[in-house]
Parts: C-alpha cells; structure tokens; sequence
C-alpha cells in the first residue's frame, strides 16, 4: 500500500492494477479499463462474484448472493467488496479473462441453469 492505495493482481492473467481508499474492486478494474463480469453493480445480481485472497471490507450484500459460507471460502462481490490491503482476485472457475471470454457459460456457473440471458 502506499498513500492508502492497494493493488489489485487478476489472476490468471497476471495484470496489476490500483485500488483508490474506498473504492470497490469493481469500480478499480473498470477505471483501469478491466471488464469484470458484472450486473447492476448494487449487489443484488450477484454476476460480479469473484475469489479474492486478501481482506476486504464486503460491504452491504444479500445473503441470497454471497453467504456467510461463500465468505469464508474467499468470495465476494466486486461491486461491494473495497479492499483492505494488496489483494489477488480471481473469476470463480479461475478462467482467464480475455477476448475469448465465454460471458454466457460464466452466468451459468453463477446461476445454475436458471435462464441468464
């Protein structure tokens, strides 16, 4: 950290980037031009639920999105989670986020079968 800025490292592509004091994970990757998969970006879709090893204040969210348990396992939504120190974040399957990117198949996993797009 320095001057209360925190660096964000996505993995698997291996791409730093900065994190203002109190802005999302989300709202950084997108100023750092880093489309995240995201929703409404409130916290109520729940698309923006990424893996994140580090500390991070989640903010206000549903239970119906992120859970105490999903918590604990080192999840969060990135619309709502500000980090509290250098954290590493990563897409929940771990994919890499790339031109590539299978948007639809992410959904899926995030949903279930329910009817995404």
């Amino acid at each position: 950290m320095q001057n209360g800025v925190f660096k964000i490292r996505l993995m698997p592509n291996d791409i730093i980037f900065t994190c203002k004091p109190g802005e999302t994970i989300l709202d950084a990757a997108l100023r750092n031009k880093i489309s995240l998969p995201h929703g409404c970006t409130k916290g109520g879709c729940g698309i923006c639920k990424i893996k994140v090893v580090g500390k991070v204040d989640f903010g206000r969210v549903s239970k119906n999105r992120l859970t105490d348990e999903e918590k604990e396992k080192g999840f969060c939504l990135s619309c709502r989670a500000v980090p509290l120190e250098d954290v590493e974040i990563s897409l929940i399957d771990g994919s890499k986020l790339d031109e590539s990117f299978d948007y639809k198949r992410y959904f899926s996993l995030i949903f279930g079968s329910k009817t995404v797009l």
